[in-house]
């Protein structure tokens, strides 16, 4: 495949895939997010990544060039340190919110913080967090690295790149939200490149995203006064 054919085609998935968000993300209403319009992602998100799949297959490549490789016993173990590992990257930014004085913990935690509105959205947003992880991790790394990979962008340039453009994504989540964004794209990226299967990330960006959301509803709705808002967030 020519490398303007590559190039051609992987800006296209994303202007016609995520480029839409990333354009309306100061439109983000406050409050908790309804089960409506998490239903609504997960209709539309299954097709996207469908889609982006097929794409890519057809272009060239079996699934496995894309990380799609059996789910084997030992990647459950992976899916849960991973998951514990996206807690611990994101731990140092929240203390160090905390840490500083309020005026500027106030500035650094500000932007859209996802939320449930009650116990009863848990079931939808499990599958909502899923969505968005295998839509996302299927895209920025098994397409991202597999495309740079064939136009010979060398690893480290390729994990700077997607997580950059996985970042941006988040912009709408603020400071805070933007730096945790990209220690979990590094994170992802990493552990994509030494097992690359788009399971164990997608799966664990998931169960991520979900446990947020459902530890919102546990947490208070002010924290201490170092930060006065909430500032656990999904990405």
């Amino acid at each position: 495949m020519k490398q303007s054919r590559i190039l051609l085609e992987a800006l296209l998935l994303f202007l016609v895939f995520f480029m839409p968000g990333y354009i309306a993300q100061d439109a983000q209403a406050p409050g908790g997010v309804t089960t409506r319009a998490m239903l609504q992602v997960i209709v539309t998100g299954i097709p996207q990544l469908l889609l982006m799949v097929y794409v890519a297959e057809v272009a060239s490549g079996p699934p496995g060039a894309w990380g799609l490789i059996p789910f084997l016993r030992r990647d459950s173990l992976l899916v849960f340190l991973l998951v514990l590992g996206s807690f611990a990257v994101v731990a140092p930014f929240v203390v160090a919110v905390l840490a500083v004085p309020s005026p500027l913990s106030r500035s650094l935690a500000a932007g859209y913080r996802w939320s449930l509105q009650d116990a009863s959205q848990i079931p939808v947003a499990l599958l909502f967090g899923l969505t968005a992880g295998y839509r996302e991790e299927f895209f920025f790394r098994s397409y991202l690295f597999g495309r740079l990979g064939q136009l010979g962008v060398p690893v480290p340039l390729a994990v700077l790149c997607t997580t950059a453009l996985f970042t941006v994504g988040h912009v709408y989540e603020g400071p805070l939200g933007i730096a945790i964004a990209a220690a979990l794209g590094t994170l992802y990226s990493v552990v994509y490149l030494r097992r690359p299967s788009l399971h164990v990330i997608a799966i664990a960006h998931g169960l991520y995203n979900g446990s947020v959301l459902c530890l919102g509803l546990l947490l208070p709705r002010a924290l201490p006064a170092a930060a006065g808002i909430r500032i656990f967030i999904w990405n």
